[in-house]
């Protein structure tokens, strides 16, 4: 499962903020937010995936020029550590522990930064919580990542990280924090470079939100001005809008059917 995903920013507390009056998700007055979700297996354990954004000039991404970098949840991080390193992957050697878990680094094919996390869930203060999501979106659908070699990338993780990709993305499952007999899921999936579909942006990664209502939620971000895409899309899985955030970031709005 996916741990996090973290993104610059030219003003990462202006852009939280227009995430928490437009989306619904509830930054307050910080840059970093948890969606919470059930355990597919086991429903009682709450699980976290973080979604932060960082000033365009953290260290923190280095030595990655991306402007997006994963977190990846993992079972053991020492194995994943000895695995990496057995496959000739660059594995950063510091190891940072925490309440909530323990941390390394390592880097992907493409070069990006990738953060393994050895969860403690139940660190976090907020674990018997309700999350702060105060609109129409419902949880995390989707990262995409533009990609060199999209098909290679897919390889690359499903090698290093056993993720069961179908072509170039992997369908991610988990229950429902509130209704745990419903399983949901994250698609996590490789983009070429050169692909249309993040639109105009020019970033290396668009953002996939669950929502509900999604032609009600159009209506309103229209009347508060928000830039959204004419065209909506419907499939037998659910239907789709576009809309685009203050830095130019592409985002996908998928209502579930």
């Amino acid at each position: 499962m996916l741990g996090g995903i973290f993104i610059k920013a030219n003003d990462p507390k202006f852009l939280a903020r227009w995430y928490e009056d437009n989306l619904g998700i509830g930054f307050g007055t910080g840059i970093y937010f948890s969606f919470k979700w059930r355990d597919l297996k086991n429903s009682d354990d709450i699980g976290y995936t973080a979604f932060s954004f960082f000033p365009d000039k953290t260290e923190y991404f280095n030595p990655s020029t991306s402007e997006s970098m994963l977190n990846l949840r993992v079972a053991d991080l020492e194995t994943t550590r000895a695995l990496l390193t057995k496959n000739g992957i660059v594995v950063d050697a510091k190891v940072e522990s925490h309440e909530y878990g323990r941390f390394g680094w390592a880097i992907d094919c493409d070069g990006r930064k990738v953060e393994l996390w050895e969860p403690i869930d139940k660190g976090f203060d907020d674990y018997h919580k309700p999350m702060e999501l105060l609109g129409n979106v419902t949880g995390l659908g989707g990262v995409f990542l533009k990609s060199k070699n999209a098909k290679l990338s897919a390889e690359w993780y499903s090698k290093n990280f056993g993720m069961d990709f179908t072509s170039s993305y992997c369908n991610l499952e988990w229950r429902d924090l509130y209704h745990k007999e419903n399983i949901c899921n994250t698609v996590f999936s490789f983009f070429p470079q050169d692909t249309n579909y993040f639109g105009k942006s020019t970033k290396d990664f668009m953002l996939n939100f669950r929502v509900k209502n999604l032609d009600e939620l159009l209506k309103e971000l229209r009347s508060s001005e928000v830039e959204v895409d004419e065209k909506v899309e419907s499939y037998d899985y659910g239907k789709f809008g576009w809309i685009y955030d203050p830095e130019g970031n592409r985002i996908e709005l998928w209502e579930p059917f």
